[in-house]
């Protein structure tokens, strides 16, 4: 049994504390570990610029090996967040996965896992904006709403101007991603002619080395990218396919 075992940046202690529930879940297997420790900062970068994550899950899917975690509750600022990254590593290489403080997540249960994060993350964000509805109706009635600690709010937002800068700047930004996504869609649109799904597509943009939208937009970066299920899906929605 081989194993790669990532160890989550965080500082020295903690990482030490990792290492020691991970060799916990894998004592008397008999497993070949390859350690792969990512300095403390970086796992605050997005999946695609972290460069010892990646490597430990290369290293998986080329060797055949499980995809060794102390927990997930770290991996990403988010939980649906790291359920969805594991659920897309399963997808497309079919890698194993073994969690040491949660035996639940495996290789067969992520795809249920990460559905059911992703319906919770929705059900918050629906009831947020019921609440931000709510004040604005109260402020239009009243020009004021009281919050349960007793503060008074006469107005939702930050200031006008910033507000249209920012939407500028997200225009902006829009047009970039557009250009991005022009130079790969013929790939990703033959991929789809030939009834590939998101999870084939990303494997054929990465052996063929299609440098993905982040990298791109970060050219003058040094990073470790990939294409993922969900980067072609995004890409696919865009386009309104």
């Amino acid at each position: 049994m081989r194993v790669g075992a990532f160890i989550i940046g965080a500082s020295e202690d903690n990482q030490k504390t990792q290492r020691k529930r991970i060799k916990a879940l894998l004592r008397d297997t008999g497993a070949d570990v390859k350690w792969y420790t990512e300095p403390d900062g970086r796992q605050r970068r997005d999946a695609e610029d972290r460069i010892e994550l990646n490597a430990c899950v290369r290293y998986c899917r080329t060797s055949d090996a499980t995809l060794a975690l102390h927990s997930i509750s770290d991996l990403f600022p988010k939980k649906w967040q790291a359920l969805t990254f594991l659920k897309h590593q399963v997808e497309m290489y079919d890698i194993d996965v073994a969690v040491a403080d949660d035996p639940i997540i495996s290789k067969g249960s992520l795809h249920v896992l990460s559905a059911a994060a992703d319906a919770q993350r929705h059900k918050i964000a629906k009831k947020s904006k019921q609440a931000i509805d709510s004040i604005k109706a109260k402020l239009e009635e009243e020009g004021k709403y009281t919050a349960r600690n007793g503060r008074t709010i006469t107005r939702l937002g930050i200031h006008e101007k910033l507000s249209e800068a920012s939407a500028k700047g997200n225009e902006a930004q829009a047009v970039l991603a557009r250009e991005r996504d022009d130079e790969v869609w013929p790939i990703i649109e033959r991929c789809q002619e030939q009834g590939m799904g998101y999870a084939a597509t990303a494997r054929h943009l990465n052996a063929l080395g299609i440098l993905t939208p982040a990298a791109r937009a970060r050219h003058e970066r040094t990073t470790n990218m990939e294409w993922y299920a969900s980067t072609v899906r995004n890409i696919v929605l865009r386009r309104g396919k």
